[in-house]
């Protein structure tokens, strides 16, 4: 009993939790966060199998919301400890306007950041995008490389120069707007069953104030 009444309680936002990456990251959550009293999941279309996760013992909130609207993305935060940032427009086929397209990705992620300060939320997970890496314009080749591994990376399309945008500015943050405990990024590419338990340590890691500031992938071959 003694053990048990020293976990924290803790509060998960999720944004676009009903999205592919998002549900998986929801129901990882669930199976793996011992530490987890409530679940919100933010997203501008909920999905109906939200309702089957209510039943649990873990509160489940389903919140409607649109990340570039400040005010929608502060008030579903607060009172969060972590905060995973998923919601996206992910635009491979050129159909999204660039200014639509940076509006959600960019200043979404931007009012994301700013929700957090204005609530005192110290954890940010933000998921980034491979593309953001490369390979890029000039078509060098990136063999066994790492993030610490020098590669230019120049984009022209809409889309990954808006996730860039978006993880320098959650990259700037960390520990200058607010004092978090660590931020994360992975590019998911591929999602496996077994990154389920991988991911979960990386988060009770940042957690534990293991991890500050990096970046991270979880691609699976």
């Amino acid at each position: 009993m003694a053990d048990s009444a020293q976990v924290p309680a803790l509060v998960y936002l999720v944004t676009g939790g009903c999205g592919f990456l998002g549900e998986h990251i929801v129901r990882m959550l669930l199976e793996w966060e011992p530490r987890l009293r409530e679940l919100r999941v933010f997203d501008l279309h909920l999905s109906s199998w939200l309702e089957e996760l209510k039943t649990g013992p873990v509160q489940v909130t389903a919140i409607q919301g649109d990340v570039t609207q400040a005010h929608e993305v502060a008030a579903a935060m607060a009172g969060s400890h972590v905060v995973i940032h998923t919601a996206g427009l992910v635009d491979v086929f050129g159909k999204a306007s660039p200014e639509t397209i940076h509006k959600v990705n960019v200043q979404g992620t931007q009012n994301v950041i700013d929700a957090c300060v204005q609530t005192g939320t110290r954890l940010l997970v933000y998921t980034s995008s491979m593309e953001v890496v490369g390979p890029n314009v000039k078509g060098h080749p990136f063999y066994r490389g790492n993030e610490d591994t020098p590669y230019e990376a120049i984009h022209r399309h809409p889309y990954p120069c808006s996730k860039a945008l978006a993880e320098q500015l959650v990259l700037e943050a960390n520990g200058r707007k607010a004092m978090w405990l660590g931020c994360i990024y992975w590019w998911p590419e591929s999602w496996s069953s077994g990154q389920h338990s991988w991911v979960a340590r990386c988060i009770s890691a940042m957690i534990s104030h293991l991890i500050k500031a990096t970046r991270t992938s979880t691609w699976s071959f």
